[in-house]
């Protein structure tokens, strides 16, 4: 659950040579693959519908969709405006509000964030920022196989973020088991964040997220459905299905689309469209309205997957960094880009954002599988490879 799958999707060499203007997409390819992929996918993976929007630096965004809300044959079928959970694409949004209240002098991303939470000092010594690029070493809540036999037992079960954290918390021990060391996948900071926001702002996590970025950044298909989604929300939600047996047998094959979204958090609650996704990622990468030049490179400041040390940028040796709630990518083909794939119980989420000609691409699947069958990387480079050869300005230059 929650996990990031550190696939290669695709990337670019990093001359800056935009603004392109960009011609008309390749509708007809894209569709056509959008179908190949459903015709080949939609049984071994358990989905009914696939959303996926294109946008090319200044043109506008392109949806492209295929399939029903659910395996229903007479459902409605899926549109631009159907929502999907988009599970660890959250965590750019809470590491981003982090950010903007270490501007503001509420926090401080290079202060033990046990000063702020002092509740957790078993765990002293590790910084803020620590806890948004997967250098804490905290164990993760997630990987905890009673939360994941509850979350099968009851799906509508509302969940306290210091609940959470207390089934890897030993606060009634005297032993301190040892930390991980380097990187390691974490869920656990991402509540430890929200929490931390709750404490130095007086604001709810809900609250923050909306007032601070949905709202202002009029992200209008994009909801934060903690303690519940609204009536409108829920209409919109398409059907999700698990289709993993290895994390959660109980659930396979289920609708899970009434699973409450509270044990997820600020780890990967967030209910959103492709479109505004593509629109997140330009207001985060691109435009200067949210974050300043020197927030950006702060969130953009990478440690290696295989390390946990900092590095410059990712390589052919060292192809996967991460940052604030961002990872970048590296393939001998392409060279470097952005990316992230999220995953809650019955949703898949993916975006790709190339630097050098401002492609991004979206996608959204209603159905959770393991890494080893989930085939969706294939879907976007199939779309990013018809995007360059139908229009040769957008191949970058070395």
């Amino acid at each position: 659950m929650l996990k990031m799958l550190a696939l290669a999707f695709l990337g670019i060499t990093t001359s800056m040579t935009f603004p392109i203007i960009a011609k008309a997409l390749p509708d007809q390819k894209i569709n056509q693959y959008l179908a190949e992929h459903y015709t080949q996918y939609q049984t071994r993976e358990n989905f009914s519908g696939i959303q996926l929007s294109v946008k090319v630096n200044e043109a506008p965004t392109q949806t492209y969709v295929i399939g029903r809300e659910s395996h229903d044959p007479n459902s409605a079928p899926i549109t631009a405006e159907s929502l999907f959970h988009i599970g660890s694409i959250t965590k750019s949004f809470t590491a981003a509000l982090l950010l903007q209240n270490d501007r503001n002098q509420a926090l401080d991303l290079n202060a033990d964030f046990t000063q702020y939470l002092p509740e957790y000092s078993h765990w002293s010594g590790i910084i803020t920022t620590q806890l948004l690029n997967m250098t804490s070493g905290l164990p993760n809540y997630t990987d905890s196989p009673t939360v994941n036999y509850l979350l099968s037992q009851d799906l509508e079960q509302f969940w306290e973020k210091r609940s959470l954290i207390d089934f890897v918390y030993p606060q009634h021990s005297s032993a301190k088991p040892p930390l991980r060391s380097g990187y390691d996948y974490n869920n656990t900071g991402y509540l430890l964040s929200a929490l931390l926001l709750e404490t130095v702002t007086e604001k709810s996590f809900a609250n923050l997220i909306t007032e601070q970025l949905l709202q202002p950044y009029e992200l209008e298909n994009t909801f934060y459905p903690v303690p519940n989604p609204s009536a409108a929300v829920q209409q919109r939600l398409v059907e999700g299905y698990n289709f993993n047996p290895y994390t959660n047998p109980e659930l396979v094959g289920k609708d899970v689309s009434r699973n409450n979204l509270s044990w997820a958090g600020a780890a990967g609650a967030l209910v959103s469209n492709t479109e505004d996704i593509i629109h997140w990622v330009r207001t985060l990468f691109i435009e200067d309205n949210l974050l300043s030049a020197e927030e950006k490179e702060e969130m953009q400041q990478i440690v290696s997957l295989q390390t946990g040390e900092a590095i410059a940028q990712t390589t052919a040796t060292d192809p996967y960094g991460f940052g604030l709630g961002i990872i970048q990518g590296y393939d001998e083909r392409w060279g470097n880009y952005w990316f992230y794939q999220g995953e809650t119980l019955g949703y898949r989420s993916f975006y790709v954002y190339f630097p050098c000609n401002q492609v991004i691409i979206s996608a959204l699947f209603n159905s959770s599988v393991d890494a080893q069958n989930n085939h969706a990387r294939s879907l976007i480079q199939q779309v990013y490879g018809t995007l360059l050869e139908d229009d040769p300005a957008l191949i970058c230059q070395t």
